[in-house]
């Protein structure tokens, strides 16, 4: 019997760089294309898991109660992250009963990827693996990755002036490397600042332990980002209103 995989979807920020947009409106209901951002996120994901668990925060009741009102192809189900000022660490804090022991993708509900993107760009493997780009100019506000032999992850951050490309957003931790990974979160909660901490650090803790995620490079795939006015507006005019 083939092992579980389950797609966990960070969806309890506040989204602050919308504001006032996201003052009533979670930024995973705002829309792009004529679907909430959490709408492209879960179509993305159903093709490649079993179940998906999407974790609510501000304005968290709009979300449940969203999908609550649809059908999915698979089952989507919810957890609240009661502290999401903290930051995403405590968002896959508050999924991580709900994920289990086995294989997880983690992804977030601001980043639109086409339908096949888990499929035909990012699919399964084992160990830790993260999706990533380095074939067009990387910005400034990216998280930009240094590699090291074979594709495997040295150091992650939005400040590093020496990179090899940019991470896009999405890990797939197989559940070889399940222990593995969450051995490394408790470490990072441990020892990291939990207003700053956040789920790269967790990827970066990997590596630190001799255990580094390899990087999947997805070059050929279109995706968006819906993280300010500016990204909103590109995403529209590639997607639609």
């Amino acid at each position: 019997m083939a092992a579980e995989w389950v797609g966990v979807i960070l969806a309890a920020g506040r989204g602050s760089r919308l504001a006032p947009l996201t003052d009533r409106t979670p930024k995973s209901l705002v829309e792009v294309g004529g679907r909430p951002c959490l709408d492209w996120a879960i179509a993305a994901l159903a093709p490649a898991v079993d179940r998906i668990l999407v974790v609510t925060g501000h304005l968290g009741g709009q979300v449940r109660a969203w999908i609550g009102d649809r059908p999915f192809p698979v089952p989507v189900e919810t957890v609240t992250n009661s502290a999401p000022e903290r930051g995403n660490l405590t968002s896959l804090a508050a999924a991580r009963e709900a994920i289990g022991a086995g294989g997880f993708v983690l992804t977030n509900a601001d980043h639109l990827f086409p339908a096949d993107f888990y499929t035909a760009y990012f699919p399964a493997g084992e160990g830790v693996r993260i999706a990533a780009q380095r074939a067009r100019p990387i910005l400034e506000d990216e998280m930009k990755i240094r590699l090291g032999e074979a594709d495997r992850l040295s150091a992650i951050s939005k400040r590093l002036a020496d990179f090899d490309g940019a991470y896009i957003g999405a890990t797939r931790v197989s559940q070889d490397a399940a222990g593995r990974y969450w051995a490394a979160f408790d470490r990072v909660t441990r020892q990291a600042d939990p207003a700053t901490a956040c789920v790269e650090d967790v990827l970066e803790a990997l590596a630190a332990s001799g255990h580094s995620p390899v990087a999947v490079w997805c070059d050929a795939v279109r995706w968006h980002e819906v993280d300010t006015p500016e990204d909103l507006a590109r995403a529209r005019e590639a997607l639609g209103p």
